[in-house]
């Protein structure tokens, strides 16, 4: 159960359709409906690892979560810097940068070690 909660396909794919659309500059328009689907399908996914784990009692569950607030908090920041601004180059450098670099840490490390401890009844 808890392999297919920590399934980011969705949202991978949304990221790499992110990613395509500012490499091939996209119109301001495909990119705000591409960013909006990116930033839903992360919400959502860590909303379905936070039921799951408060389900199980899982006791570092607010550290987890943390994590997660604190990756949309900066993502946030940078969808509203890409309203003001429309630097679409800043925006690139931003997700495949540091974005990316969290989102594989944070799925390598915590999601890891998270899936494997609910997968056990730990």
């Amino acid at each position: 159960m808890s392999e297919a909660v920590f399934d980011h396909s969705r949202f991978v794919q949304a990221h790499a359709n992110m990613l395509e659309l500012l490499d091939s500059d996209a119109t301001e328009d495909a990119l705000n409906k591409a960013l909006n689907a990116m930033q839903t399908s992360l919400q959502q996914q860590f909303a379905k690892e936070e039921q799951t784990m408060q389900a199980a009692q899982f006791g570092p569950l607010e550290a987890h979560k943390k994590d997660h607030d604190q990756a949309l908090q900066r993502l946030s920041a940078r969808i509203a810097q890409w309203q003001e601004r429309h630097d679409s180059k800043a925006l690139l450098e931003y997700l495949e940068g540091p974005f990316a670099e969290w989102f594989v840490r944070h799925v390598n490390s915590r999601d890891f070690i998270t899936a494997q401890r609910l997968s056990l009844g730990v």
